[in-house]
């Protein structure tokens, strides 16, 4: 029996659901079709989910999708503190439990159906989570993991439900991520009691789960890879640097949050440099911060979503930190990469040097107080002086097909 104060629920509210394979197509199409008639008992529904397949990872698939589909979390039961039984029987019973009823449904189900698998208790970077948390001496969450060809393969049927959101509630949010995720991805934040099931060659200590980055499943969506700073706690006093292994279509956006409020924007600059992701920080003040990056693939629509959570420490910033220039929407979108400046607040009655890489671009000039400076071309990459005045600075470019200019950089002039 868990106690309730579980950890769940990592996601925000923006997130979009991860792209499910279409190989599970038509699993979770019979999942979901699944009469309320059939859901009666665990004998019953096994057998009605499992029938038409042939395979234990179909099977698996379809016992997964229902789960996900059909128990809400029982975010009550998890506020008030109270222990829960959360058992296989309550959580078909009253379709609700915690992270124990949507293990124990699972593994009844799975039992049923002849598959081969073990429920695992232990710790989860949740709701209520910061970078660099301690995670407490008792386990506080409950997973599963099946054999489906001689391998063990992981998956959380709570996580794979939804989330808790800021309003306390459950929001039903089908992440197809947490369906055999691989075990490199899934110690991120999910580390069982005991250590066998990592199903890692280097098991993780419990510090180096503590002191590992926050990261969010649309990071590895995305193909991003930690190689700069995969530990979650950054001090600096000054300006750091971190750096991703990404694609080329990666866009992301960073913030600094403190006590529960966004930092000035300005203090974050992120940009794709080859096939690096390059996170430029410089935090306003002396103190911790929560450093939070969002992310999505450059040439989709969409909203950015949250991918990784840092904690930094600013330890003796120095009296004048650098802020950033503002990046505006056209700046990702087109894979735009600056060279220089990087000091958003320029010396006013300065002449300043210019240079980016403005990919299909025909042209790119500066605009200071409604004067257009020209920048010069050579193989997609633009370079040239603009003077300075009091006031705004931008960085616009030209593209072929469209009348309009593209503002890709915005500066002050002081």
């Amino acid at each position: 029996m868990f106690i309730v104060a579980v950890i769940f629920g990592f996601l925000q509210p923006a997130e979009t659901q991860s792209k499910i394979p279409t190989a599970y197509a038509r699993v979770d199409a019979h999942a979901l079709s699944a009469p309320r008639s059939v859901a009666t008992s665990v004998p019953l529904l096994a057998s009605w989910l499992t029938k038409p397949f042939a395979t234990d990872e179909e099977k698996t698939r379809a016992i997964f999708r229902w789960i996900a589909q059909n128990i809400t979390y029982d975010v009550d039961a998890l506020f008030s503190g109270e222990p829960a039984s959360g058992g296989a029987n309550d959580a078909l019973r009253t379709r609700r439990g915690v992270c124990e009823g949507y293990s124990d449904l699972f593994s009844e189900l799975a039992k049923v159906a002849g598959l081969t698998s073990v429920k695992i208790s232990g710790f989860a970077k949740g709701y209520g989570y910061s970078a660099g948390q301690a995670i407490g001496s008792k386990p506080n969450h409950a997973w599963n993991a099946v054999k489906i060809g001689g391998q063990w393969k992981l998956l959380d049927c709570t996580w794979g439900a939804g989330y808790i959101g800021d309003d306390r509630r459950f929001h039903r949010t089908f992440n197809s991520h947490y369906f055999f995720t691989p075990p490199e991805e899934f110690i991120f934040d999910h580390l069982p009691d005991q250590k066998q099931w990592q199903l890692l060659e280097s098991p993780q200590s419990v510090e180096e789960f503590e002191q590992s980055v926050l990261v969010r499943p649309k990071f590895f969506a995305l193909g991003l890879n930690l190689t700069g700073h995969p530990e979650g706690t950054i001090r600096t006093d000054g300006e750091s640097v971190i750096r991703f292994e990404a694609s080329e279509n990666v866009a992301a956006l960073a913030q600094f949050i403190r006590d529960n409020r966004n930092d000035d924007e300005r203090q974050t600059f992120v940009q794709l440099e080859g096939g690096t992701l390059v996170i430029r920080i410089t935090p306003s003040g002396k103190g911790e911060y929560t450093l939070r990056l969002f992310g999505k693939s450059a040439d989709e629509p969409g909203d950015y979503e949250w991918i990784v959570d840092y904690r930094v420490e600013s330890l003796n910033p120095p009296n004048q930190l650098p802020s950033y220039p503002r990046k505006l929407r056209g700046f990702d979108d087109r894979h735009v990469v600056l060279l220089e400046p990087f000091s958003g607040v320029l010396p006013a009655s300065s002449t300043q040097t210019f240079r980016l890489k403005a990919p299909r671009a025909t042209q790119a000039a500066i605009v200071v107080d409604q004067e257009w400076t020209f920048l010069q071309s050579n193989k997609g990459q633009f370079e040239g002086d603009a003077a300075i005045g009091h006031g705004s600075v931008t960085v616009c470019a030209k593209y072929p097909g469209q009348e309009s200019w593209d503002i890709l950089l915005e500066y002050q002039g002081r």
